[in-house]
């Protein structure tokens, strides 16, 4: 019989892959946002604004 907080060696094998697939998937987004990020400064979306309202 297993101790309550030890996972059995099947089960284990599946929690390192879990553990692995979520390591991949958050460098993934963090490279997407990066690029995101790029290309929306590229495009001009993040202009600095001034302090004043427009004059309309």
């Amino acid at each position: 019989m297993l101790p309550e907080n030890e996972i059995p060696p099947g089960e284990q094998s599946e929690v390192d892959r879990l553990r692995a697939e979520n390591a991949l998937l958050r460098t993934e987004k963090d490279l997407l946002l990066k690029a995101a990020i790029g290309f929306a400064t590229d495009a001009g979306a993040f202009q600095r604004r001034s302090r004043e309202p427009e004059a309309r």
